[in-house]
Formats: structure tokens, sequence, C-alpha cells
């Protein structure tokens, strides 16, 4: 036999493996790639997806979901394959060079073509890819110590553990930005090239490496003996439950991104993008480890005796409690919102709007001119359930109640005004010293009043100041006003934009794009919006109820393109009115404010997925670090590999669950047959079931451990 260039066992060493940080960066950096990658995957098929043509033609939720699973379905059950084809045919470092490969197209596909072909083609070969060398990496770890350093291992797979997490925290965080401030291109991108850089760590290190040969047809013989598969057997049908546990876990990566997009990603002074929050289960992970293993565990263990099938029943149930979170999440959203506006424009500052509920988007202030006929303050609502609605009128209801900050803005806004005509008018060569004294005299009261108000000791305090000054300074008044009672000349538009990425809006282009517009109400047409209607606002408070010719709808775009010289537009409602009948599954929250579509429900804080993701990790802690240890103990001694991709199947049966699922309630209109909250009191109720039945079946396992004996180990 020729002599292999390569070692093929360890040499004697109290030392560290030379090649073990050629695989700690290799399996950090494609941990990167993949998590980065997968983090913006869903709201890459609903927001980005090209067609052949150039055009959007982004995926429904429903179906995203089931690609998203089909792929991660496909990514574990692919382990099997690799454990095989390393250890009878191309060993492991060999599988895992050649596939890496294989992987490393993958990500250039998806990275170069946004359309679904790329898309497809991408994950088909990013799932072989990433599947076939998952057994082989961490199995290649072990191949690297002999007995004068075996004591070394477990400080080992802290690090690889380590690597693993910090990776995937550090791509979650990042790659959302990177989608939403440079496109797919660079998304994708940045994930690709940290994939093709740990293949080149991995290729950089092989002659550090020891390559343990292939074990060829023996490898079959020995491992499915009687005994090998009465283990494989035994074992299969504990992991047939715990697939469940998987349908829910890789949700956090599809439906609850989806969720988050409706929620206020306002939060610790940070606005989350919806894919970031993601980031917090790796971290919780480095957190909750050491946590549950000298603490928890410890003290569970005081009351009974917490065996490892023990922990997974705890697990399971644990998670279907970060559903019910989702749920409850669910059921605040059940409705539309008002959900952009121009807190970004230079045009005009817009309040936060009041909804029926009571709760306040916080749209923030965004400072500049009064609105121009050519530059309108624009504002979208999304219609509620976010589905298509018929319907047939719109109110606005202008509010006529300044809190006391805002009346000190205002008169704070009206010195200003006053100021700037003193200056005209000294610019404009008219030294009328009577007028002059008597702008400035006003814009002296005005300030001294804002600073009153802002003192004052209650709301209607401020409001008897301001009333005393403007009657001191006369015709100025009427300034007030206009900031008390805000827009007055409205365009509005309606569209269907089921299953497609909503239009750049007036206010999101740049400056070079904006002195192209010629007529907002056009550039709105040419987005796909249909204009029903340009309306006026009388001066009151009162509420206006405008109707048109019933139009289907999931969007309305409303352009204020008058506002009579106010600077600052306040709205404390928008209603958008249906004939429709109030569906089942909105009875209890519809109550007596149907068939107000737009203003039902609101966005609950992110912090609230925070607390499911809190959950759901000390849930992964029990059930999937449980598994593996579970996994290694159970399997016979030449089986440790196999056994641990058996594991990972389960993995991959339980997202084929959730794809079938999410299959199967696509409704033909591209709704859902589970809306709602709906969808996940149905996986809550599929784990409580699936964790009730596993009790029993746990309980009639017999426990067999194999390890290593002492004479065998001295040996």
């Amino acid at each position: 036999m020729a002599k292999s260039k390569y070692l093929t066992a360890p040499l004697p060493s109290t030392k560290m493996p030379a090649g073990i940080p050629y695989i700690l960066t290799n399996e950090a950096a494609e941990r990167f790639a993949f998590y980065g990658m997968t983090s913006i995957l869903v709201i890459f098929m609903t927001k980005y997806l090209m067609s052949r043509e150039g055009t959007l033609a982004v995926m429904g939720d429903e179906q995203a979901k089931t690609w998203f699973h089909l792929f991660n379905s496909a990514v574990y059950f692919l382990p099997f394959v690799g454990a095989l084809i390393a250890d009878i045919w191309l060993a492991k470092y060999r599988t895992v060079i050649y596939f890496c490969l294989v992987y490393c197209v993958g990500f250039i596909a998806i990275t170069l073509d946004h359309t679904r072909l790329g898309l497809g083609l991408g994950l088909v070969l990013i799932a072989i890819g990433s599947g076939i060398i998952k057994p082989c990496v961490s199995a290649n770890v072990g191949d690297q110590f002999g007995k004068t350093n075996e004591h070394l291992i477990s400080k080992f797979y802290a690090w690889f553990y380590f690597s693993i997490n910090l990776g995937a925290c550090i791509s979650m965080f990042i790659c959302p930005w990177l989608l939403d401030w440079y496109g797919p291109l660079i998304g994708f991108g940045v994930p690709a090239a940290l994939m093709i850089a740990a293949t080149i760590a991995y290729w950089l290190g092989r002659k550090k490496f020891v390559h343990i040969p292939a074990a060829g047809l023996g490898f079959v013989r020995e491992t499915f003996s009687g005994e090998g598969l009465r283990a494989v057997g035994r074992l299969a049908i504990l992991y047939l439950f715990i697939a469940m546990f998987w349908s829910l876990f890789y949700q956090s990566q599809s439906a609850w991104v989806l969720q988050a997009e409706s929620m206020n990603l306002k939060w610790l002074g940070f606005n989350w993008l919806p894919e970031q929050p993601q980031a917090i289960n790796p971290f919780l992970i480095m957190v909750m480890i050491p946590l549950f293993s000298y603490v928890i565990y410890p003290a569970m263990n005081k009351v009974f005796s917490l065996t490892s099938l023990r922990k997974i029943i705890i697990g399971l149930f644990v998670v279907a409690i970060s559903f019910v979170v989702s749920a409850s999440i669910e059921v605040r959203i059940n409705g539309g919102e008002i959900f952009k506006c121009s807190s970004r424009s230079t045009v005009a500052r817009v309040e936060p709007f009041r909804l029926l509920d009571g709760q306040t988007d916080d749209a923030g202030w965004s400072s500049g001119k009064s609105p121009e006929v050519n530059e309108p303050v624009e504002l979208v609502v999304r219609l509620r359930e976010r589905r298509s609605w018929t319907i047939s009128a719109i109110e606005f209801a202008p509010s006529a109640v300044l809190s006391q900050a805002e009346i000190s803005a205002a008169l704070s806004d009206l010195s200003f005004r006053t100021l700037q005509q003193v200056k005209k008018t000294k610019e404009g060569g008219q030294l009328v010293e009577d007028r002059l004294e008597r702008l400035a005299g006003k814009a002296e009261i005005l300030k001294a009043a804002a600073r009153r108000a802002r003192k004052a000791p209650n709301p209607e305090a401020a409001k008897t100041i301001a009333a005393e000054v403007l009657g001191e300074v006369g015709a100025d008044a009427n300034l007030l006003q206009e900031e008390l009672y805000g827009p007055r000349k409205l365009s509005v538009f309606a569209a269907d934009f089921s299953g497609r990425l909503l239009p750049k809006l007036l206010f999101e282009v740049d400056d070079e794009q904006r002195q192209e517009v010629t007529s907002p109400i056009e550039f709105a047409r040419k987005s796909g919006w249909v204009n029903i209607g340009t309306f006026e606002l009388p001066r009151s408070g009162a509420i206006q109820q405008f109707q048109f010719e019933p139009i289907s709808a999931t969007h309305v775009l409303v352009q204020i393109e008058s506002n009579h010289g106010a600077d600052r537009v306040k709205i404390s409602e928008i209603r958008v009115l249906t004939d429709e009948p109030v569906p089942p599954q909105s009875q209890a929250f519809a109550a007596e404010v149907w068939p107000n579509v737009a203003a039902i429900g609101f966005k609950p804080p992110i912090a609230w997925q925070f607390v499911a993701y809190v959950i759901l990790t000390a849930a992964e802690v029990m059930v999937s670090i449980t598994c593996l240890e579970f996994s290694y103990t159970q399997a016979p001694k030449k089986m440790k590999s196999l056994i641990q991709a058996v594991f990972l199947l389960s993995i991959s049966v339980g997202n084929a669950f959730t794809a079938a699922v999410n299959a199967f309630i696509q409704n033909e209109d591209g709704s859902s047959k589970l809306a709602g909250a709906s969808y996940y009191w149905f996986f809550v109720i599929a784990m409580l079931v699936t964790a009730v039945l596993f009790i029993p079946v746990a309980a009639r396992y017999k426990v067999k451990d194999y390890i290593q004996d002492e004479a065998a180990s001295q040996a």
C-alpha cells in the first residue's frame, strides 16, 4: 500500500492538535455564512424575489415558509448520506473539502441570481453542501486527539460550540442590515465570502490534520449488525416525537420573522429589523448552558431525579409555552396599522397616529418646510389581517386637542415665523419701524408664552396661557388654528398588493428622482395606486367621511397636498370602512368599532418576542443538547457518527411537517386557512399532544450506555 502524504494517526502530544485552529476558523465562518443566509431568507422571498423579466415576483407568507422549511428539512436529512459517504468511500477530510466547494457554488448562485431559478439552485446546492459536511466536521475533531491529549477534548468542544454560536449570533445581527441597506447582492454576498473563507481555511489545514481512512464495506457490516439495528430502532421511535420540537423551533427563523414585521421594532433605544431578534438565540445559548449546568439542573435534581429523558420531556412542554407567547402576540396584532409615514421626509413633521385601541405608533418627527403641491406628506394604511378588503369609504378625525408640549411647540413655531417675517421685512428694504417693533414684540411674547406653557401644571393651564397670548398677538392666532386642525386637501388612493412588495413612495425617492416628479398623483398612479378622489377637510375638528365606489385593497395611501401653511400634521384617527361581514376569527376584537378595518389591533413591542426567544432557548438547552449527549451514549461504539446523523433526521422530519402544514393551509386567493393566532395555537396543541404521548414511550425505554471501559482505554 502506498504511503499516505498525510498523517493517518495522531502524534503523541500533551498540546492541542495542530489542526484545531483551522477547524475552529472553518466552523465559525461556515456557521456565519449559513445562519446569515437563513436569517434573511424569508424576508428575501417575501420582499426581494424577482422574475426573469426583472420585476418583483415575491412569495406569500405561507409559500415562503414552505420553501424555508423544505430547505431545512433537506439540510438535516443529508447528514445521514454524508456519514455514509465519508465512512465508506471518501473519508472525512475529502468529503468536507469536496462538498464545501458545492456549498460555495450554491452561495454564488443565490447571490448573483435573485429569481426563483437562482433561489432554487442556490438552496439545493447549499443544502447538499451543508448537510453532507455536517457529521464529518465534528467527527473529524475527535480524530485529531490521541491518548496523551484526550483530556483536552472537552475543552476543545467547548470552544467548538462557542465558535458555532458566535458565528451565528454575529451573522444574524449583521446580515439583516446588509439586506436592508444594500439589497440581496450584499446581503447574500457577505455570507458567500465567509463560506469561501471557511473552505480555504479547511484546505490550509490539510497537512496539519489527521486523515483517518474510510472503512469501506467493513463499516457497513459492523454498523448494520443485529445490535446496531436494534439501537437505531429504539432511538428512532424517540426521535419521531422529538421531530415536533424541531417543527416549532425552526419557525423562529420563518413565522416569527414575518410576525416581527407587524410589531413595534423600537426597543431599548434601538430600531430592530424583523430578522434581527433571531440573534438572541445563539447569544442566550452561550449564557444558558452554564446557567442550566451549574444552577437549574442541580436545583431540579434536589426535587426529583433528573434523567436525560426527563429533561427532554420538560423541554417539549417548555417549547409549547414559547408558541403560547407567539399566539398572544398575534392576538394583539390582529389588525392593521398605519405603518409608514413621512418620518423620513424632509417635507413636513408628522405626529404619531392614535388608533382606536389607544395605542400610538412612535412615528417620530422630521423637520423641514411646509408641504408644497409637488411634495405632499404621504401616509400608508395597511388594512387589517394583512388581506384584501372591499372598501367603500374613509373617515378622517382631525385632532382638535393639543397636549401641553404641543402647545409650547406651536407657540415656539409662531415666534420663529414672526422673527423670519422681521428678517424678510428688513431684507426687502421696507424699514417701517412700527411694524418691525410690533412683530418683534410678538415674537418675544410668544417665546415667553412657550416657556410658561411648558412649565404649566397641566394641559388646561397651558391652553389658557395660549388663549390669552394669542388674543394679544391678534391675527397670527390663525396660524395656531392650522396647527390644531391639520390637513385641508387630501388625495386618497387604494391598491391591492397581495403577495407583492409595496412600491417606493414619493417621500422615499432621492433628490434626483424627486426633481423628475411633476405630479404626485401621476407618480402614485405609475406605482400601481388607484386614485379614488381628492377631498377637502373643513376648518373644524369634526370627523369627516368620504365615500367612493367599492374597490378591493390591501393598502390605502393618503397624500396631504395642502396644509394651508401649517408645519405639523395631526390626525387622531384614519378609519377605512367596509361593507363586508365581520370574519368569525375577528368577532371578539371587532366589538363596537366595526367596520373600521384599519384601526383594530396595534403593534405589540418587539420585547414580547424576546420573551418568546428566552423560553425557546431554554427548551433548546433541555432538548437539543441533551439529545446529542443521549444519542452518543446510546449508540454502539462503532456507530457514534451514524447515530448522530440519525438524530439530525428528526430535525428534517420536523421541518418537513411544518412545510407540509404551510402548503396545506394556503388558499387559492393567497389567504390562509389558519390565519392569525390560530396558526400558532395549532402548533401549541400539536406539541402538547406529542409531549403527553412521549411520556409513556420514554418511561418504557431501556437505557443502555455504550461507553469505552477502563481496560479497553488503558490498552
